[in-house]
């Protein structure tokens, strides 16, 4: 058995629509799947009626960004698409993200990109964020890829750079408890040294995503012993963003009751 808690569609920042993710991941023998788009839900509509009829378990999930660093994220999990109180917070958040958006775009034009913000298409229905800008700036011919955009002008000290404008760490975890879900640290090792893990679980945190792509196996021993200490579940994902965007891989990590017998109680779905 394989598990994946960490997957994109194309209502964040993914390029495959949710129906592919899913169908993708059970191809590459996933068993415990979760869709998170950031800041949104609206995909699991999508596939919820398809989801029942197939051999996997599954939650449903969502990733939320914060103000306190730009890869300090809170993972949800088990919480209603249609809940009333958290669509209207996370619709909220989608609109900050527009403002910042909008000032990345007021920096870019003094560096002498001419294109007009319209050209995203940005709507409520779906999450926009820095990755659709580096893609438009690599079809428009500004950068020769949406890794240059990252680098020369989008990432953190870069000219085009504007800090988040989610909700800090502890607002998202209070948003998330108080809407009836688990949150996770999202790969804390991409946020070293800007969260205090005993302060978040102090707050509400109920798990850690300690299996990672990216996490050496020093790194993921480390959150696993501070998981054990603290009491915290542990989660495991790829951050799968599909096809072109250089976060590829879906087929997620081994399955250890050890670590992931928790999801026996909160997933849905059989196997």
């Amino acid at each position: 058995m394989k598990i994946n808690l960490h997957t994109h569609s194309n209502y964040s920042d993914g390029t495959l629509a949710p129906i592919e993710v899913l169908l993708k991941a059970l191809r590459e023998k996933v068993t415990h799947f979760s869709l998170c788009d950031h800041d949104i839900m609206a995909g699991w509509p999508d596939i919820m009626e398809e989801i029942k009829k197939l051999k996997v378990r599954y939650i449903t999930g969502i990733e939320l960004s914060t103000i306190d660093h730009d890869n300090l994220h809170i993972l949800a999990y088990g919480i209603d698409p249609a809940d009333d109180f958290f669509s209207q917070k996370i619709a909220d958040y989608r609109r900050r993200r527009v403002k910042r958006i909008e000032k990345i775009f007021e920096k870019l034009k003094t560096l002498g990109f001419q294109c007009d913000i319209n050209e995203l298409n940005i709507t409520d229905k779906t999450t926009f964020g820095r990755p659709h800008i580096s893609r438009l700036m690599k079809e428009k011919g500004f950068t020769k890829s949406a890794k240059e955009a990252f680098q020369k002008f989008l990432a953190y000290d870069m000219p085009a750079y504007v800090p988040p404008m989610g909700p800090t760490a502890l607002e998202a975890i209070e948003t998330v408890k108080k809407a009836g879900g688990l949150a996770f640290l999202a790969h804390p090792g991409t946020a070293e040294g800007f969260y205090d893990l005993k302060k978040l679980k102090d707050c509400g945190l109920d798990g850690i995503e300690a299996f990672y792509p990216s996490h050496s196996n020093n790194r993921t021993k480390k959150y696993l012993e501070e998981a054990q200490k603290l009491s915290l579940l542990v989660s495991a994902g790829t951050d799968f963003h599909g096809p072109g965007t250089e976060r590829e891989e879906i087929s997620g990590f081994e399955y250890d009751e050890k670590y992931f017998d928790w999801t026996e109680k909160y997933f849905e779905g059989a196997l």
